[in-house]
């Protein structure tokens, strides 16, 4: 979904901008406040197309919807709805590719985590997701416009 570069610059300007504050809020808080994941989904109506954006909030949300509930809540509700939300601006396959490069950020993360202080401290390490999956957005993001 290739866009005109005036919406493409609106566009991402918006998804940093929401992103970096998710980010930043998860970092200190722990938590992501409900309006920032409303105002990133507001971002996908820019240039909107419902079947790519309805599609890319399921197939993006769901599965974090799912990890919360195996994981008995140790995956938050804002990453849920921030998740679904990105779903909703990148679409199915930029919500995917937002989830592998994020996830796999967190995991380079634990990993320089384990072999710093250990498996056992890596194991008890809670971080806050949203930095990684921010930044996995924005890859996404520019990915799919190429």
């Amino acid at each position: 979904m290739n866009l005109p570069l005036n919406l493409f610059l609106l566009k991402g300007l918006l998804l940093v901008l929401f992103l970096t504050c998710a980010s930043i809020t998860d970092v200190k808080t722990r938590q992501i406040p409900d309006f920032l994941s409303v105002a990133i989904t507001a971002v996908g109506f820019i240039h909107f197309s419902l079947l790519f954006s309805l599609s890319g909030m399921l197939l993006t949300g769901v599965p974090y919807l799912v990890a919360a509930v195996i994981s008995k809540g140790k995956l938050g509700g804002g990453d849920i709805k921030l998740m679904a939300a990105c779903g909703f601006v990148l679409g199915p396959v930029g919500g995917t590719i937002q989830s592998i490069i994020g996830l796999t950020f967190v995991l380079l993360a634990a990993a320089g985590i384990g072999i710093k202080s250990g498996y056992q401290s890596a194991k008890h390490t809670s971080l806050p997701l949203a930095p990684f999956l921010s930044a996995g957005g924005l890859f996404a993001f520019i990915m799919i416009q190429l």
